[in-house]
């Protein structure tokens, strides 16, 4: 879309100043003035329904608990435990607590409810990522992630127009963010201290330096094998994309930032696991 907003200020510009110059400066100009409206737009709408992301969250949390069965004490304390992470305050909470039960409803309108949240922001695709990351993190507070979840996971992804392939790339991402957190590494600082105190990256507390090593592959989103310079950009985009300052210019409720904050930190400690691995800078 913003090819066709370049193109049309090009030929506006070429008209107005007649000069071929014109054209250049609009394939310049166009995408700036694209991105402009698409920011005011999705502004416009978060301040019509600033609730909409936090609850939708919670409902099709609800709903991936139904879809197992019959929902179970553990699947409220699974649910009330990512409130926690989420620090809610009373209000939040309550909110969060309502969504839930009307997500566990049987005519729940799921397709419709994320049709809703990606209309609201189809032009912030750094949202509706960090999105999918908190659903399948919330899914997976148990540590498993069963076919009709998947299932439920993957009409996320159609909703809001993200290839299968990709969403299975974020459930073996956060994946590997569970196990990452479940073997000690949730701060940044604790696995500095970490290197520091084994040369081998590997011995702390009995754990399989092999089994870090993968899952930190695996939090970036590449393959062990992979070049260093892919290992980079890969976590240069993901440190860009979970940046607090531009999540919340993009909109994301600040309900959300602290989990946002928590997975930068660990996308920062599985990259220095793999620096020290492979030994880069």
């Amino acid at each position: 879309m913003s090819f066709i907003w370049a193109i049309i200020a090009g030929f506006v510009l070429s008209i107005v100043l007649k000069t071929g110059w014109g054209f250049i400066l609009g394939l310049f100009i166009g995408p700036m003035l694209y991105r402009t409206f698409c920011n005011k737009l999705t502004e416009q709408r978060t301040q019509a329904n600033p609730t909409l992301y936090l609850t939708v969250v919670f409902e099709v949390l609800g709903h991936l608990s139904k879809a197992k069965g019959v929902v179970t004490q553990d699947d409220i304390n699974l649910a009330s435990q990512f409130m926690d992470k989420l620090q809610l305050d009373r209000n939040g909470r309550k909110l969060a607590q309502d969504s839930f039960n009307n997500g566990k409803a049987s005519d729940y309108p799921l397709r419709s409810r994320l049709a809703e949240l990606y209309a609201q922001y189809r032009f912030r695709r750094n949202v509706l990522n960090i999105f999918c990351e908190q659903l399948i993190q919330a899914a997976l507070v148990d540590g498993v992630l069963d076919e009709k979840e998947q299932q439920i996971l993957f009409i996320v992804a159609e909703e809001f127009n993200i290839p299968r392939q990709q969403m299975a790339i974020y459930i073996q991402m956060m994946m590997g963010s569970y196990h990452f957190r479940q073997n000690g590494y949730s701060n940044q600082n604790e696995q500095r201290g970490q290197y520091q105190r084994s040369n081998n990256y590997g011995n702390y507390q009995g754990r399989s330096p092999q089994s870090d090593l993968q899952n930190a592959y695996k939090i970036l989103g590449v393959a062990a094998t992979a070049e260093i310079s892919e290992i980079k950009r890969a976590y240069r985009k993901l440190m860009n994309e979970h940046h607090p300052d531009k999540l919340v210019s993009k909109g994301l409720p600040k309900e959300m930032l602290e989990a946002a904050k928590k997975r930068a930190q660990e996308i920062q400690a599985a990259y220095d696991l793999i620096k020290a691995s492979r030994g880069f800078k």
